[in-house]
């Protein structure tokens, strides 16, 4: 029996879903449990294994949009479905842009349940199968591969992407050189060194940079083929613009690499509290220091005032949220502390060369 996660904030959507004849023996689906929200239903897939996600579009705290790219960059559930009475293409776009399997209309009609979950039970036991072979394949070449893995190059590779060092270009290129020593032109077990690479330099980099999945498309670069790129040098050169651009990325956002810096801290609170609303008198009260002083600081370590550090990140974050939520200009400015979204906007099109709508429609097409 397959489990199903039905997600919508109004009991009475749910109620439709659960009213239609198709669960608990007339297909092989159940509904294993029920969410009023994203975050509700992340909580229970940290928690739980399902093998579908049926959620609406539209809901508080974490929309339906949002808990896809989740879903999708966690690899918590292998499909989802979304659900919306809203008949605005752009939900749509959105959710094939992330992944979504399916996007039906609310209320759903049995007819279309029942053929989508049709679908869904055929691509989840062909998934199964093509998991179970990659997955015996991969160990049987990892094992190979574990035996020769250049892990101090990749530790150092690591090191410096945490520092923030400047020769990151030199590291990456280490390690490259090690793996091409190693494996010649074998595209396959370069390939998979190399996403092996990137998995782990993820995964460390977001221990330290708690904040960085907010900024960066992280699942981007940890889902890579490099195998698509034909040769071991194209490999080793998309590897190395890869880490190039996402520890740039993270220098742009985070000034010093020391908790003994004014400036670090600052970033730091910046960075982590962006969805709610920041002033420098509140940052100032977190450190226990004068708002002039912070101030001056900030502008002298780094040559950039902090209220324009502060609307540089912030819209930043509105940038990634216009491209993994369905969330509209508003709410977005909302959530970001923006009660005026005239001036929100405004403020968008300053950094971004365009105003946000047509940032999305230019970022999704």
């Amino acid at each position: 029996m397959f489990r199903v996660l039905l997600v919508d904030d109004m009991e009475i959507s749910r109620r439709q879903v659960r009213r239609l004849d198709l669960w608990n023996g007339a297909t092989n689906f159940s509904i294993a449990a029920e969410a009023q929200n994203g975050q509700e239903a992340l909580n229970l897939l940290k928690q739980e294994q399902f093998d579908l996600i049926i959620t609406d579009i539209k809901m508080p705290k974490i929309d339906g949009i949002e808990l896809l790219r989740e879903t999708a960059e966690k690899e918590l559930c292998p499909c989802v479905v979304l659900l919306s009475d809203y008949e605005d293409f752009s939900f749509a776009k959105q959710g094939i842009l992330h992944g979504a399997f399916d996007y039906l209309g609310k209320p759903p009609e049995y007819e279309a349940m029942k053929d989508m979950l049709k679908r869904v039970e055929q691509f989840l036991v062909k998934k199964k199968k093509e998991d179970e072979l990659v997955k015996s394949l991969e160990e049987k070449l990892e094992e190979k591969i574990e035996d020769a893995f250049p892990s101090a190059e990749l530790e150092h590779l690591i090191e410096a992407a945490k520092g923030k060092q400047p020769d990151i270009t030199a590291a990456a290129n280490r390690l490259t050189e090690s793996i091409s020593a190693l494996f010649g032109d074998d595209v396959i077990k370069t390939s998979t060194a190399l996403k092996k690479s990137m998995s782990e330099l993820i995964s460390q980099l977001r221990s330290h940079f708690a904040w960085m999945c907010k900024f960066i498309d992280c699942n981007k670069y940890k889902g890579f083929d490099y195998v698509t790129m034909g040769d071991t040098q194209s490999a080793f050169e998309a590897f190395g613009a890869a880490v190039g651009e996402m520890t740039g990325e993270i220098g742009r956002l985070e000034y010093g690499n020391s908790e003994s810096q004014i400036e670090y801290k600052i970033c730091r609170y910046v960075l982590e509290n962006v969805d709610n609303e920041i002033s420098i008198e509140g940052i100032a009260k977190v450190l226990y220091m004068n708002r002039k002083y912070i101030s001056e600081v900030f502008r002298q370590r780094t040559g950039e005032l902090l209220i324009d550090y502060i609307t540089r990140v912030k819209m930043t974050r509105a940038a990634r949220l216009l491209l993994q939520s369905g969330q509209k200009t508003y709410e977005i400015a909302l959530q970001l502390g923006y009660r005026d979204t005239e001036y929100f906007s405004r403020l968008f099109k300053k950094h971004m060369g365009v105003n946000p709508s047509h940032y999305r429609n230019m970022t999704t097409h």
